[in-house]
């Protein structure tokens, strides 16, 4: 196969084996340069790139916000329970159903 070469803005420089080569061109590679088993690839971002990629970080972090706080607060309600004495979920109990905190967390 074909050994790819990557440069970035930054002055590095990545390099790729092709093993497995398709008809289909990818449209982020725009320019090809070079001969023999060595070719050079110039890598274009489509316009507003930075902008999906901001929007992107921003969704992961906000969900990640929410399954954490979903968790603690279905935890806290749990330990509420355990601190009454009462039958727990893994023996049997379904007391946790009655507990608003639980529900809080589960709806979150």
């Amino acid at each position: 196969g074909a050994v790819l070469s990557f440069s970035c803005r930054d002055s590095c420089q990545a390099w790729c084996q092709i093993i497995n080569v398709s008809e289909s061109r990818s449209p982020f590679l725009t320019s090809m340069e070079g001969t023999g088993n060595e070719t050079n690839w110039s890598i274009s971002m489509p316009s507003g790139s930075k902008y999906h990629l901001y929007i992107g970080l921003a969704l992961a972090i906000v969900s990640s916000i929410f399954i954490g706080s979903s968790f603690i607060l279905k935890k806290k309600g749990l330990l509420k329970l355990a601190d009454r004495g009462v039958t727990r979920a893994g023996q049997g109990g379904y007391s946790y159903l009655k507990e608003w905190l639980w529900w809080a967390g589960l709806l979150s």
